[in-house]
């Protein structure tokens, strides 16, 4: 885990590139709004005053939101600033993993929950390009 956060400020340059790159679509830069709204508004799934629990909680929202973005970048351009910033993608996906496991269900949890409103999000989209 600390290399991780040694590796954190490797992580946020290569977060605010892909942010600023023209090239990625602005509606995915949206999950990065996403992640800011949870962080800065009172809403969470699991309160904070819950000790551990709600921290991890918060932990496991913004990772995910973190692994949505760049997972949903365009391939070539995520490639492009990790090898600007001298970082292996192989190393990113090993430690996102490495967080998956330290913060266990918890993660999942979020994924699901994320999944289940990006897919009510695609059929109301539908739905709407249907009338």
């Amino acid at each position: 885990m600390v290399d991780i956060i040694r590796r954190l400020p490797t992580y946020i340059r290569l977060v605010w590139a892909l942010l600023r790159d023209g090239r990625v679509p602005a509606q995915q830069k949206l999950i990065l709004v996403g992640i800011g709204a949870y962080v800065v508004l009172p809403i969470d799934l699991i309160p904070d005053f819950v000790p551990v629990l709600g921290q991890l909680d918060d932990i496991a929202v913004v990772l995910l939101g973190l692994d949505l973005f760049i997972r949903g970048a365009p391939p070539e351009i995520v490639e492009e600033h990790l090898a600007r910033i001298s970082q292996d993608k192989d190393q990113l996906r090993r430690d996102i993993a490495t967080a998956e496991r330290l913060l266990g269900d918890r993660i999942g949890d979020v994924r699901d929950t994320v999944d289940k409103f990006r897919t009510q999000g695609r059929k109301a989209g539908r739905k709407r390009g249907s009338t």
